[in-house]
């Protein structure tokens, strides 16, 4: 197994442990790294009255996608141990129906919002960054959700 599967197995794993809707919904991780997740779920763990999937199934793995994102970049910081993530606000737009499986992906903001991101956090402790997560169908978006996420360090770490 190499680091890149490794990482993607250990995410999965998190998230299929410490969030249980993860494992209700089927979600999998298809990627993973520091600049990008993207995560999958099936058709029909997430069927709605309408043969649709459900649209709370929707914001939630895009809200888990992004999370899973700070996860990865919170542990590499420090090991993670002490920074907690919680998500502020999102807003989402459903904008075409989906009745295949579906995938959610997250990319790392551009590199000045994610630096100042980090500054702050190391300095101040708390700091918030602005995240979006897109689902397509056939090559059309179909799910356009943007959250704000906030790293909160917990303990005070030696300077």
């Amino acid at each position: 197994m190499n680091q890149q599967n490794c990482l993607e197995a250990v995410l999965e794993d998190y998230l299929l442990k410490n969030i249980p809707i993860s494992s209700a919904m089927g979600v999998r991780v298809n990627l993973a790294s520091n600049s990008q997740i993207i995560l999958e779920a099936p058709f029909s763990n997430n069927i709605n009255h309408k043969k649709t999937v459900f649209g709370g199934s929707l914001h939630a793995i895009a809200t888990l996608a992004c999370w899973s994102l700070m996860h990865i970049n919170m542990i590499k910081i420090n090991g993670g141990g002490d920074i907690q993530i919680v998500i502020a606000s999102s807003e989402i737009k459903y904008l075409l129906p989906i009745n295949t499986d579906f995938k959610a992906e997250c990319h790392k903001p551009d590199i000045f919002e994610w630096e100042r991101f980090i500054k702050i956090l190391l300095k101040k402790g708390k700091a918030r960054v602005k995240l979006c997560a897109k689902i397509f169908k056939e090559g059309q978006l179909c799910v356009d959700y943007y959250g704000t996420f906030v790293g909160i360090r917990t303990s005070e770490q030696d300077s």
